[in-house]
């Protein structure tokens, strides 16, 4: 009942946020340098609180009832702009397989050359990451044939069971129409949103592009230079007790991984090692650019 009654607080933090950010601010805030920055503040300190709730619902952690557990999960991915079901898949493939070749955007590829590398991987890193996210859904408006062959040239042959299951993910029919209706009530969200925004929408995609950001760096930050065979592992980190509640205690990836199926209140409990470095430097080490992965043995 605690862990219930305080994802209950931080989600309405968290709708909070969204309202002020898609209604609330254009109808009752005055516009100025000083309020438009808070509220871009705001987005950029919320956002990983946002994908923390995201990523308990995925793990059937937010409720215990998984129909109010999805459909928060799928509200919370709709002010993100970010599809429930295909940020979903791409987690539990990612617990799945750890470090596959789709999943390791610092690595650069044999015959390659840092350089070359860099201008994909930092856009990735900024928010291209989350963009491509958003933009994932588009495919099942397609019909299911040329759907997938797209899922087919996105994976290719040498990770044939993860293309395998995306291939069954994204033909069935129920999650089909479900991202469809997401993806729908995004576009309504945005366009009601620019509206209420009217001349003052750049702030609207000033505040989209922050959170694109945020996750951005978030994403891979707890992977960034582990080799290619880390299976379970990931970076535990040193955060002040005070902040954790704002990342749903993330900087625990490392415990996360191992026991996936704690929830976010418990990871703490669950560590008994050593801490890898600080949750600040594990995100801005990844502006070291691109790497060569390699395999630990």
């Amino acid at each position: 009942m605690k862990t219930l009654r305080i994802n209950l607080v931080l989600l309405t933090l968290a709708a909070i946020s969204a309202a002020l950010e898609f209604v609330l601010f254009p109808l009752f805030v005055p516009a100025s340098g000083w309020s438009i920055a808070g509220l871009i503040a705001l987005c950029l300190v919320t956002t990983p609180l946002f994908w923390g709730l995201m990523h308990e619902s995925i793990h059937s952690k937010l409720f215990v009832s998984d129909t109010a557990n999805n459909m928060a999960g799928r509200l919370l991915g709709i002010s993100l702009l970010l599809d429930w079901d295909v940020m979903r898949f791409g987690h539990l493939m990612h617990h799945r397989a750890n470090r596959h070749d789709l999943d390791r955007p610092e690595d650069v590829r044999p015959g390659g050359s840092r350089l070359a590398a860099a201008p994909g991987y930092f856009f990735t890193l900024l928010g291209g990451g989350s963009l491509k996210a958003m933009l994932g859904p588009l495919a099942v408006f397609l019909p299911v044939t040329i759907t997938e062959r797209v899922v087919k040239q996105m994976f290719g042959a040498d990770i044939g069971p993860m293309r395998d299951a995306a291939l069954r993910a994204f033909a069935d029919k129920d999650r089909r129409r479900r991202i469809r209706l997401d993806f729908a009530a995004m576009i309504v969200l945005v366009a009601l949103s620019a509206w209420l925004w009217h001349a003052y929408w750049p702030v609207l995609v000033a505040c989209v592009l922050t959170r694109f950001m945020m996750l951005s760096l978030l994403d891979n930050a707890p992977h960034y230079g582990t080799p290619k065979d880390s299976g379970t592992s990931a970076f535990n980190t040193t955060l002040s007790p005070a902040l954790r509640w704002l990342v749903l205690n993330g900087n625990f990836h490392g415990v996360h991984h191992w026991a996936p199926q704690l929830s976010w209140l418990e990871l703490p409990h669950a560590f008994d090692g050593k801490f890898d470095m600080p949750w600040i430097a594990m995100v801005f080490r990844q502006f070291r650019g691109p790497v060569r992965i390699a395999e630990s043995k």
